[in-house]
């Protein structure tokens, strides 16, 4: 028997739409009655002094996503971990230990990047031990999921 997710993480890289990423998280936190964790990863860009990353991401752009996107009652409730590293999804694998639900965005690769390499989020679930709902990116599907 499947239990129903307590703690459900939600992995965003604050660049972009991630309005349905964001939703399907929120909807589903609320539909279980689960705590929502927010990660981002800094990833460390080789053209920055000492690795720096290029967006410096904090806790405030996060909650000003969520309240963007219309869901501001959850802030004070939303738990946020900033973690820095190469590897994105080990990064969010170190902090999801007891987490029960991984909510992932996808945005399709084109061309010569889709034969080199897997995406971000297959690099997750791969690594993941709890189930991950991966949404994509084309917001046409917005109105029509959950």
């Amino acid at each position: 028997m499947i239990s129903e997710p307590k703690k459900i993480m939600v992995a965003l890289g604050a660049h972009g739409d991630e309005k349905p990423v964001i939703k399907q998280a929120v909807l589903l936190s609320n539909k279980f009655e689960a705590q929502l964790i927010a990660i981002h990863v800094h990833q460390p860009v080789l053209s920055q002094p000492k690795g720096d990353s290029e967006l410096n991401v904090t806790e405030e752009i996060i909650r000003n996503l969520f309240t963007e996107y219309g869901f501001e009652k959850i802030i004070n409730d939303l738990e946020i971990i900033i973690s820095k590293g190469e590897d994105i999804a080990e990064k969010i694998q170190e902090h999801s230990n007891d987490i029960d639900m991984l909510v992932v965005g996808h945005k399709k690769m084109g061309g010569f990047m889709s034969w080199i390499t897997d995406s971000i989020d297959e690099d997750i679930t791969d690594l993941m031990s709890c189930p991950v709902l991966v949404v994509p990116e084309s917001t046409h599907i917005d109105n029509n999921i959950m």
